[in-house]
């Protein structure tokens, strides 16, 4: 049986005309099928499922939506829409007024880093969702998700770029250098389980990377030049590689 795929939202049929309840109404039901998809799988879950959990009858959330395909699609686009564009206005300052301001790279870098690593904890049953499902996408809604990541990669290259251009950084394989930070990034989400008994927090988890990726960059002292020489993680360093991979391969 040839598996659904997600299509753009039409203009919803529903007979609420107050605009306050019938988002209220909505969310209530993304949020219980946002629990589903997480725990059940978005295959799995029926609309039965979600209307029983959000405490509706069988057939009321099609009053908000048109079928399970339109809520995932909600689901997405009001995640994107909340927290990644508040992310990437927040990278795209501390850039710019790093840039404006002449300021260290490690410590400009760092700081840019820790704003990322903390929209992951954030978002964190989003970026879940959306490595679990993003096949259920149609393309179009796909390739939103894919150039929200390119954006935001980008930022993460730029404040490397700013680093390799005073010298700090070493200026080869920038693009896969983001890419590989933002893996690391969004293994907290996709790979908490392993980490749970060890890390308790992400300000714990920050302290682990951030060693492991200025090591990475290549850093080097501000006046000789030199490499700097890190402390990297223990304990759990092999670990994290070993989900980095295993996330790549994917």
């Amino acid at each position: 049986m040839p598996r659904k795929i997600l299509r753009a939202a039409k203009k919803s049929s529903s007979l609420i005309r107050d605009p306050e309840l019938l988002e209220q109404k909505r969310e209530a039901v993304a949020e219980a099928a946002f629990e589903l998809f997480l725990k059940e799988g978005f295959h799995r879950t029926t609309t039965r499922d979600i209307a029983r959990r959000a405490g509706m009858s069988a057939g009321a959330p099609f009053t908000y939506f048109r079928d399970k395909e339109d809520i995932l699609f909600y689901i997405v686009s009001r995640e994107q829409d909340r927290a990644g564009a508040q992310l990437l206005d927040a990278l795209s300052h501390q850039i710019a007024e790093a840039t404006r301001t002449g300021a260290d790279p490690v410590v400009v870098f760092s700081s840019v880093f820790a704003t990322f690593l903390r929209s992951i904890d954030t978002m964190r049953r989003f970026i879940l969702l959306a490595y679990q499902e993003t096949k259920s996408l149609n393309s179009e809604t796909r390739q939103a998700l894919i150039t929200r990541e390119k954006r935001l990669q980008a930022l993460l290259g730029e404040a490397i770029h700013y680093g390799a251009q005073r010298g700090r950084f070493a200026a080869d394989n920038i693009a896969l250098k983001a890419h590989n930070i933002m893996v690391l990034g969004h293994a907290w989400a996709t790979r908490h389980w392993a980490f749970a008994e060890e890390v308790e927090s992400i300000e714990e988890y920050l302290a682990l990377l951030q060693p492991l990726v200025l090591a990475m960059l290549g850093v080097t002292t501000a006046k000789e030049g030199l490499p700097l020489t890190l402390g990297t993680p223990t304990g759990l360093r092999e670990r994290i590689v070993g989900a980095q991979g295993e996330m790549l391969a994917k």
